[in-house]
């Protein structure tokens, strides 16, 4: 920039003096200006001008070269730039699309575990089916002998009729006869009764059987249909997934627990001489291995020293059952949670008293928490499925036993008692 604008200078200074010299005089051989002799231009002037314009020429190439190379530079970074973003969104995206790959495996998962949940619920179904109907056989039979016991007596009216003048002794054997089939009817009534209460109870367990499962379905479902949705919006669709895993364990955890209630009714008693203590130890070694008991203080006294002859599996369950429910309902307002067990021999019967310091059952709820999926609607609200109280009603009932509530009041604990006789 310095060269050229020098040359520029000079440039000027030469044009200058040379309209000066030719105004002068034309013919003269020199030119007095300012008072110095100023001797005419000849061939060094002009080889002066040449160079002097030679030197602008340079200096304006070197100026335009220098914007040149500045504006090749500056393009050659942002090209550089540009490919770096280019790379850096292209890695972005292949790690996007591989992220979806592995969600849509993963729901490929969750339609093949559905799909087994689902022919595991059609197989269940099927056995209560066929329960049912073998049931329904049953009772058909037992009226059948009722309308044939019916007619027995009505022939034995008509007999009594007829040798009413016969000696005592035909009297005697007849009204014998007769109180025979009172009894016998007697029986079979009792019998019919028991039975109708068997049916019933087996309506209403597939009945709210059905209804409880229709829940998870249903959520199923949903979950199902707004996973399709965001998919194929592009959205991220693994919180979905987790919620579809939780109805899934949610519902298999009720057929598990349906499952027991079945082979229950159906597994005869066997009883074994046993430990009382290694049952109570497996069973809360079981519940420590599905649930959290760091919160509570767990107080065993059990006064049984020698063995006993009773169902080690039924025992286990109950056991497992009524301790896991009052773990399900402790409060947590209080500071120390506990829960007692007392096991004891009284009048030939295995006696568990159960007594906590938990949230209570409200007074009016008292008598149906040993009904089927009864959950209540008050403290104790969401926290269960309805089945470890009934699990355990069956049980003891089964056992020839029973099972009460003691004591329970709100916000003070409860108290359990089960007996149940020793072979």
């Amino acid at each position: 920039m310095l060269l050229i604008l020098t040359s520029a200078f000079f440039l000027f200074l030469v044009e200058h003096f040379q309209d000066v010299l030719i105004m002068s005089s034309a013919n003269s051989t020199g030119a007095l200006v300012a008072g110095v002799s100023i001797p005419k231009p000849n061939g060094s002037y002009q080889v002066f001008a040449y160079f002097t314009f030679t030197t602008l020429c340079f200096g304006l190439a070197s100026m335009m070269f220098g914007f040149i190379s500045i504006g090749t530079k500056k393009l050659k970074n942002r090209n550089n730039y540009l490919e770096g973003l280019i790379q850096k969104r292209t890695t972005i995206l292949e790690k996007k699309h591989q992220e979806l790959k592995e969600q849509n495996e993963a729901y490929k998962e969750a339609l093949i575990h559905i799909e087994k949940q689902n022919a595991k619920i059609e197989s269940a179904q099927t056995d209560l089916l066929q329960k049912n109907e073998e049931i329904q056989e049953a009772l058909e039979e037992i009226k059948a002998q009722n309308e044939l016991i019916d007619l027995e007596r009505n022939k034995l009216h008509q007999a009594k009729g007829i040798i009413q003048t016969q000696n005592s002794k035909l009297l005697n054997i007849a009204r014998n006869l007769d109180q025979k089939v009172q009894e016998r009817t007697a029986e079979l009534s009792v019998a019919n009764a028991l039975l109708e209460d068997k049916n019933k109870e087996l309506d209403d367990f597939i009945y709210k059987s059905a209804h409880d499962l229709r829940g998870p379905i249903a959520r199923f479902k949903g979950l199902s249909h707004l996973i399709n949705i965001e998919y194929s919006l592009g959205n991220d669709i693994s919180q979905h997934l987790q919620y579809l895993e939780h109805s899934a364990e949610d519902m298999d955890s009720m057929l598990s627990r349906l499952s027991n209630v079945y082979e229950i009714s159906s597994r005869p008693i066997s009883p074994q001489l046993i430990n009382i203590q290694e049952i109570i130890d497996g069973a809360i070694k079981r519940i420590k291995e599905e649930v959290s008991t760091e919160h509570i203080d767990l107080q065993i006294n059990n006064k049984i020293l020698s063995k006993i002859a009773i169902d080690p599996a039924m025992l286990h369950l109950i056991l497992k059952n009524l301790i896991f429910n009052s773990i399900r309902f402790f409060d947590p307002a209080k500071a120390k949670s506990w829960i007692r067990i007392d096991v004891n021999i009284v009048n030939d019967e295995l006696r568990i008293l159960l007594t906590d310091n938990g949230i209570g059952i409200e007074k009016e709820q008292q008598k149906n928490i040993f009904d089927l999926f009864f959950v209540g609607n008050g403290l104790e609200s969401g926290k269960s499925a309805g089945l470890g109280l009934y699990i355990c009603k069956i049980i003891t009932r089964k056992m020839k036993g029973d099972i009460k509530l003691n004591y329970s009041k709100p916000f003070q604990g409860s108290a359990f008692e089960i007996n149940v006789p020793v072979y």
